[in-house]
């Protein structure tokens, strides 16, 4: 690490009030030995996620809310807006994404311009074996399509540093929901981008429940990939 480094965890959440003051303590914690702040991006959560870490006021974490166009690319996009550091993170809210990962991400940056989880390499994996499996599958549809190399494209967590994340196109990347990692993974690439793979296993929710609507956002996914096939 260099002395000047500064990182910005950027946490997009919709929904998490049970989730997200400990997973701000426990990336803290894995923090420790760099400055950094961490962004809570709230998409207007009904439950009054935004209103309590605001109410917290806690030194270290800069709470924004969006009132309209919900979109978890677009919360993302604008907590990179927001986020001030060199060293740029983005996570999920609900322990989805381990935070003991954090460390060594962030130690890897001196020598790569992006480190990304993935469940695909020796040593990552998904609890339920079905959806290991059925990912695992898109992941190689999405790299015979593309032509690109990265064993996952959408698990969306990962460090990259500002400098080279600045050198894309938002507007072709953040927007939609999960589909912007994978075009972000594809434009990076594209770029010749130092990109480190990390064997990832999923973590465990403390509260609340993920994503369902399954359907709909795979044929997001299968369009989004099927666009990039044809552009490159």
């Amino acid at each position: 690490m260099k002395p000047e480094d500064f990182v910005s965890v950027i946490l997009p959440c919709y929904n998490e009030k049970g989730n997200i003051l400990p997973i701000i303590d426990a990336i803290h914690n894995e923090l420790n030995f760099v400055s950094h702040e961490i962004i809570v991006i709230d998409d207007n959560s009904p439950d009054g996620t935004f209103l309590l870490v605001q109410q917290n006021n806690i030194p270290f974490v800069k709470p924004v809310l969006r009132k309209s166009d919900p979109s978890l690319a677009k919360s993302i996009r604008r907590g990179i807006e927001e986020a001030g550091g060199n060293i740029l993170v983005v996570m999920d809210s609900d322990f989805n994404h381990q935070p003991l990962y954090l460390p060594m991400m962030i130690k890897n940056m001196e020598f790569y311009d992006c480190v990304s989880g993935s469940r695909f390499v020796y040593g990552g994996k998904m609890e339920k074996e079905w959806k290991h499996i059925g990912s695992l599958l898109f992941n190689i549809w999405i790299r015979l399509l593309t032509r690109k190399n990265i064993t996952d494209s959408l698990y969306g967590y990962f460090s990259i540093r500002r400098d080279v994340l600045e050198k894309l196109d938002y507007d072709k990347i953040f927007w939609g929901y999960g589909d912007y990692c994978i075009r972000l993974m594809f434009y990076l690439q594209q770029q010749k981008a130092k990109i480190l793979q990390f064997p990832a296993e999923n973590g465990k929710r403390f509260s609340g429940t993920g994503n369902k609507l399954l359907i709909k956002v795979f044929f997001q996914y299968v369009k989004a990939t099927i666009k990039l096939a044809l552009t490159d």
